[in-house]
């Protein structure tokens, strides 16, 4: 168990991560049931920034392996299960879908196909804001979307700023319209 060591004062078990070498406690690191300790040689902190900037200089090929994946039977059906509860659990969600639907296939409203947060081309997805005004969408990528939706990290944070400014700035200007 080389790098791992009792701390006297505090009887905390810490470790040395591999790829920073600072001494942290054992609780910054991923558990891991194949190493000697039961956890990864690397901290958290190294391993997020791994992964990300590994996620950054493949981002093409990831994404591509992710809309592959999606067509798996197992991928689809989670998907189609985690609509139908959306779709249950949150009241107006249904009707806004519809009703965009609708307004797209009349002319009376015109998908996007580029993100209003990142500018990126290809698939977008309506936003609703409030569920009450059906027709008042901002349209983002799927990693935008889920992002404003379910991140909590830094990026998130500045996706969701970005679309209270943006919804709040279309406020403005339809108001001085009226």
């Amino acid at each position: 168990m080389e790098g791992t060591k009792q701390a006297k004062d505090k009887k905390m078990k810490t470790k040395i991560c591999r790829e920073c070498g600072e001494d942290l406690p054992i609780e910054n690191y991923y558990k891991h049931k194949e190493m000697g300790d039961g956890h990864l040689n690397k901290c958290k902190e190294c391993v997020k920034s791994r992964v990300s900037n590994h996620r950054e200089e493949n981002i093409k090929e990831i994404r591509e392996y992710d809309r592959e994946r999606s067509k798996t039977p197992q991928r689809k059906a989670k998907s189609i299960a985690i609509s139908n509860k959306r779709r249950h659990e949150v009241e107006g969600y249904q009707a806004c879908h519809n009703a965009i639907t609708r307004a797209i296939k009349n002319g009376i409203m015109v998908r996007s196909n580029t993100c209003q947060i990142c500018g990126s081309n290809g698939r977008v997805e309506a936003h609703h804001n409030n569920y009450l005004e059906k027709l008042k969408v901002l349209w983002l990528c799927p990693c935008c979307h889920k992002s404003y939706h379910n991140g909590k990290n830094e990026k998130a944070e500045r996706i969701r700023k970005i679309v209270d400014l943006l919804l709040m700035v279309r406020d403005d200007i339809v108001s001085e319209e009226d």
